[in-house]
């Protein structure tokens, strides 16, 4: 199967190579995918020259208006303590400047163009060709000193560096044709973000014309949701005719470096048919075989090797209902020198709805058998589910969100229990006065019942209660956050818990750029049949200062007390930061750190310092 994987790639590129000299879709359609939008964030690309990337240099966007508190108002459920006396639930109060990074781009982000038509904000024009490129760049130097128990630090002692440089590059053509490239590395001597020290975040090459794309490097096909809803580290190519796409996938699933070790090949087929958004028909192949390259392996090692087939349909006979199906087979060989290692299984989903401006209904089921196996789609294996939704916005003050979805899993009827899962769901948020329009409430209920068909396996239920208040009045915002967790098992009563939090914020903007502000979070968790209680309390305070519009400066406090039934501890922080903008392009920043932590019995201590001098630059 790998020499095949790799002989059908070959195949494939000189297919598509062969139909036309770029691949791509138009930037309407793209933008408009119904898979380029969901679950990535927008496009990192703007021509206009006062615009950052958001995702690359968070820091050269303009202040938002808004007071700008980094609060997680997410409810977790803390860990049991008695398996683990430091695992406990964290929130940052704040991000200091000198930590404040985007996230590493995910490969499944595709190089959008979302300029406007027609318009020529460029650093080039030849012979009906624009030109548009751009260069950010990110470099640090910082200092680590560590004294006392360093191995209970989370950081290493030395002097460390890190640099990323995002580039940028678009060539577009008058009659819509275009190339697009989009590289992204990051180098540091710090092994703990950066295991290598060296990492591609993302290497593109987009090339596309008004019917066709072919994409190298990092790129997101667009499948079935049980086909393919992941990245590819290859190429991919579609081909528009006039009432049908053909588009094609082949390479490696490799999200880190290590994967391609042991790669994982992949390989795609899309066929798909439409007159206009009233039906639209596809069928997608998608094939996967865990490679076995590294020097260690050898054929008497089983290889998995897997094929999905599906046929997917999207109706909208209304403007307001539609309907969104698909039908799934896999077969799966989990080793190639065993018949019996083979298996099959099916899936299906089916989902209907009607939409109007304040109210959506939609209502459906999905099935994923147990044999069913779908390595890069989203499938619900060995579960059947039935789940019905409505939102309804009432009017400018009230909107609701209603969900119930009821699952069972062990569709083989295998030798273990069968589980069932209730999950009922409510959400209304309210905004009370047209005169304070900042003000907002909301509230989310979502009880949980899981219990098993054979008595005496498993009868659990888990209840959450979330309350939450914003309101900003004059040169004040306030937040406010309420939530209780009850967890009741009736097998085993030593589970039963309860867990109370409530939080506070409070911001003064005394002056247009200058802010202060304190909060305080405290959280109980209460074991109530094992007996005992785990209490966490975190108080911060801080403020930010600007000074001739280009330099900020900002000073955060932190303090942290854990108190679990095991061994107790205080974290204490401190952050000074000061930025200096010397132009709309260009950041300086300084920053110091500094961190105690003590815990209880003579468990240890340590301290750690942190100096960092960071430059951003856009060119």
């Amino acid at each position: 199967m790998r020499h095949s994987a790799r002989k059908h790639l070959l195949l494939l590129a000189v297919f598509l190579l062969f139909i036309g000299s770029g691949f791509t879709a138009g930037s309407n359609d793209q933008s408009k995918g119904r898979k380029a939008t969901r679950q990535r964030p927008d496009s990192s690309y703007s021509a206009d020259t006062n615009y950052f990337n958001p995702l690359a240099i968070p820091e050269l966007r303009p202040p938002p208006e808004q007071p700008a508190l980094v609060i997680d108002t997410g409810v977790t459920t803390a860990a049991d303590p008695r398996f683990g006396s430091f695992n406990s639930s964290h929130r940052e109060l704040f991000i200091p400047a000198s930590e404040l990074r985007p996230p590493a781009p995910a490969m499944s982000i595709p190089v959008l163009d979302r300029r406007e038509p027609n318009r020529y904000d460029l650093n080039e024009w030849e012979e009906g060709r624009i030109f548009s490129s751009n260069l950010y760049t990110d470099s640090s130097f910082y200092a680590t000193r560590v004294n006392g128990d360093k191995h209970l630090s989370s950081r290493d002692q030395g002097e460390f560096y890190e640099t990323n440089y995002r580039y940028e590059l678009f060539s577009t053509k008058q009659n819509g044709d275009s190339l697009a490239l989009n590289l992204d590395t990051t180098y540091t001597n710090d092994r703990r973000p950066y295991r290598h020290g060296f990492t591609v975040n993302q290497a593109t090459i987009d090339s596309r014309t008004r019917r066709s794309r072919l994409v190298l490097g990092h790129a997101f096909p667009e499948m079935s949701e049980f086909s393919m809803t992941q990245s590819v580290l290859g190429f991919y190519g579609m081909q528009k005719f006039d009432y049908t796409n053909v588009s094609g996938f082949s390479g490696y699933y490799a999200n880190e470096r290590e994967d391609l070790d042991n790669p994982r090949y992949i390989a795609g087929f899309r066929l798909e048919h439409s007159r206009d958004n009233s039906l639209k028909l596809g069928f997608n192949v998608v094939g996967t075989e865990d490679g076995r390259d590294n020097a260690a392996s050898s054929d008497e090692l089983p290889s998995m090797t897997n094929r999905v087939y599906s046929l997917d349909i999207n109706m909208r006979p209304t403007e307001n209902i539609f309907v969104d199906a698909e039908i799934a087979q896999s077969d799966t060989n989990y080793d190639k020198r065993d018949g019996p290692g083979e298996q099959k299984g099916d899936a299906y989903r089916f989902k209907t709805g009607y939409e109007r401006e304040n109210y959506n209904i939609e209502a459906g089921f999905e099935q994923g058998d147990t044999a069913f196996i779908s390595p890069l789609g989203m499938t619900p294996r060995d579960e059947r589910a039935y789940y019905a939704r409505l939102y309804y916005e009432l009017n400018r003050y009230i909107s609701t969100r209603l969900s119930q979805r009821i699952a069972r899993d062990n569709l083989a009827n295998y030798q273990r229990s069968t589980i069932y899962r209730e999950q009922p769901e409510m959400q209304v948020t309210v905004r009370p006065s047209e005169y304070y329009k900042n003000m907002r409430v909301d509230f989310h209920y979502q009880p949980l019942h899981e219990y098993s068909d054979q008595k005496g396996f498993m009868d659990r239920y888990r209840d959450l209660l979330w309350l939450e208040f914003n309101h900003r009045a004059g040169q004040f915002a306030y937040y406010a956050g309420l939530s209780q967790t009850i967890d009741k098992d009736d097998v085993n009563v030593l589970n039963d818990r309860d867990i109370l939090r409530y939080d506070f914020t409070l911001t003064w903007e005394y002056d247009r750029l200058k802010k202060v502000y304190s909060s305080y979070s405290h959280e109980k968790l209460n074991y109530k049949r094992a007996g005992g209680m785990d209490e966490t309390t975190w108080i911060g305070f801080g403020g930010s200062s600007r000074f001739h519009e280009n330099i900020l400066v900002s000073l955060d406090y932190m303090r942290e007390n854990v108190d679990p039934i095991t061994t107790s501890s205080n974290h204490d922080r401190i952050n000074l930061s000061l930025t200096r903008e010397y132009s709309a392009t260009a950041r300086l920043i300084i920053d110091l750190e500094g961190n105690r932590s003590s815990y209880s019995n003579n468990n240890g201590e340590f301290d750690d310092y942190t100096a960092r001098l960071r430059y951003l630059k856009a060119y």
